[in-house]
């Protein structure tokens, strides 16, 4: 998209004139730009001051700052490479100790109702 010729605080300046009576046709006329574009305008910035133009402007940076942010968090969490998976911690001295299960719901299958139910 092409830039503008005009900042957003002389957008907002431009708009704000025309909100004190002065005819559009010759803000458009000073300002080099066709109705059209005076009438985008409004629809973009319609009734922002020029210092509220300058806030959405430093937000607007800002949320494009935290989003670059967020896409290069993304990518140091996917270039991570893949966890062992953790075993459990095999209790010693105790007759009842069960190796990890390799499976989801592999402990169903264990003790007095294994043949209730099947791990699969």
């Amino acid at each position: 998209m092409r830039r503008s010729l005009h900042t957003d605080e002389e957008i907002a300046f431009l708009l704000d004139e025309a909100a004190r009576g002065i005819p559009i046709a010759a803000i458009c006329a000073t300002a080099h730009v066709s109705l059209g574009t005076f009438y985008r305008w409004r629809r973009r910035l319609g009734g922002l001051k020029p210092a509220g133009v300058a806030r959405l402007d430093r937000i607007e940076r800002e949320n494009a700052d935290l989003r670059a942010e967020v896409q290069r968090l993304r990518a140091a969490l996917l270039v991570q490479p893949v966890r062992a998976e953790r075993a459990r911690p095999v209790q010693t001295g105790t007759a009842d100790v069960h190796p990890a299960p390799r499976h989801r719901g592999a402990n169903a299958c264990v003790g007095r109702f294994a043949f209730g139910r099947s791990a699969n």
